[in-house]
């Protein structure tokens, strides 16, 4: 009777630990879609002149180069640890279809460096992947790696319910494309209001989709604020602190955007779409630097070529400063800015719409297990009180 009372206690705390693991899990898995900002390394597959292949890329990285566009963290590789999954790594390969993994894997990334809304966006520079195909990319991981995984697909749609996607897109349509007349047309095309509708629209449609392959709980960035952002000021050449004519223009699509979230999240079924205030954060984290433990957001922390995309040039010595600069090179944030915006969507305040991601997951509906804890703790309390009845 000991012993069979004994090894109950042993089941049951064996148990409780799996459930403990699953809380620190806020979702199933994370999914990254988007631009260089999120990239974890796809851009290296393809036949492109912006990658990020090279030191000083990577130098605060755990594995060092690995295809981010910055010294360190991704906004998305914060996000990933804060909900207790491993990093999302690249999932593309280089005859964009997806790679398959092993059961355990947490955390897909389908972004891609110059990509953008539009699909002819950077591609003045070479491959690229525009959302659109990402999201293609996704609808194959839900047709064919999901169902393998799960054995069928009506036991992969929760898995996909309780996960979270993030969206950080749009830079791109205006440095590599509108603000490009040379490579582009875009800019004679439309007036900037008319393109900032255009963009809005087919970004709109591109959530509907991702919402029908099973996405409810999103996460979509703003632009920031690119006309602060040293490869726009270089482009342009310009001595000012911001081209606010640029930051005009972002305004628009971000406006336009919101209204388009707010439109999603009331006819997308049982949908949780946060807006990340990116372009009011990223501006206040360049004027208000010491509020947010920075010195330097101004100059970036590498050595810049003069080839106009921003990035640094190979093998020379980065800044020592990374914690309290924010730009890494001329088009991206170092680790450390990275960090605070990442904290502040997940679960600070000002600053996402309608909640941050924790309050937004507090309230969302639960499909999985993962999110059960508190009525299995409920059962393992009962079971432990009948253990403690037979001693």
């Amino acid at each position: 009777m000991e012993n069979t009372l004994a090894s109950l206690f042993l089941s049951l705390l064996f148990l409780q630990l799996i459930c403990v693991k699953s809380q620190s899990q806020l979702v199933r898995s994370l999914h990254v879609f988007g631009d260089s900002t999120v990239d974890a390394g796809n851009t290296l597959l393809f036949n492109t002149s912006f990658r990020p292949d090279f030191d000083p890329y990577g130098i605060d990285f755990l594995i060092g180069e690995s295809g981010r566009f910055s010294n360190g963290d991704s906004i998305t590789d914060v996000l990933a640890k804060l909900l207790g999954l491993e990093l999302a790594y690249p999932v593309v390969n280089a005859n964009k279809t997806v790679k398959f993994f092993n059961d355990d894997n947490q955390a897909f990334n389908y972004a891609f460096g110059a990509a953008g809304i539009l699909p002819e966006t950077g591609e003045a520079m070479g491959e690229t992947l525009s959302l659109g195909q990402q999201i293609g990319l996704f609808k194959e991981t839900v047709e064919t790696y999901l169902p393998q995984k799960f054995k069928s697909s009506e036991k992969a749609s929760p898995y996909i319910s309780d996960s979270l996607f993030v969206v950080f897109v749009g830079s791109n349509d205006y440095i590599h494309n509108y603000l490009q007349p040379r490579s582009y047309n875009s800019s004679r095309q439309y007036k900037f209001e008319e393109f900032a509708e255009l963009l809005v629209k087919q970004y709109g449609d591109q959530l509907s989709e991702l919402h029908s392959l099973g996405a409810k709980r999103m996460v979509v960035f703003e632009i920031p604020p690119i006309g602060c952002y040293p490869v726009v000021l270089e482009n342009m050449k310009s001595n000012l602190k911001c081209a606010e004519n640029v930051n005009d223009m972002v305004s628009v699509f971000n406006n336009k955007l919101g209204e388009k979230v707010k439109e999603l999240s009331s006819t997308l079924k049982d949908s949780t779409i946060i807006l990340a205030r990116t372009y009011g954060l990223v501006y206040d984290m360049i004027n208000n630097p010491s509020a947010y433990g920075l010195e330097e957001t101004a100059e970036p922390c590498c050595e810049v070529g003069k080839d106009g995309s921003g990035l640094c040039v190979p093998a020379k010595t980065a800044c020592e400063k990374r914690n309290t600069t924010l730009f890494w090179d001329k088009a991206h944030i170092t680790e450390a800015g990275s960090e605070k915006i990442a904290m502040i969507v997940f679960n600070g305040s000002g600053f996402t719409t309608p909640a941050n991601i924790v309050d937004a997951i507090k309230l969302a509906p639960a499909h999985s297990a993962a999110h059960s804890g508190t009525s299995f703790n409920l059962l393992l309390v009962l079971a432990f009180s009948v253990v403690l009845s037979l001693l």
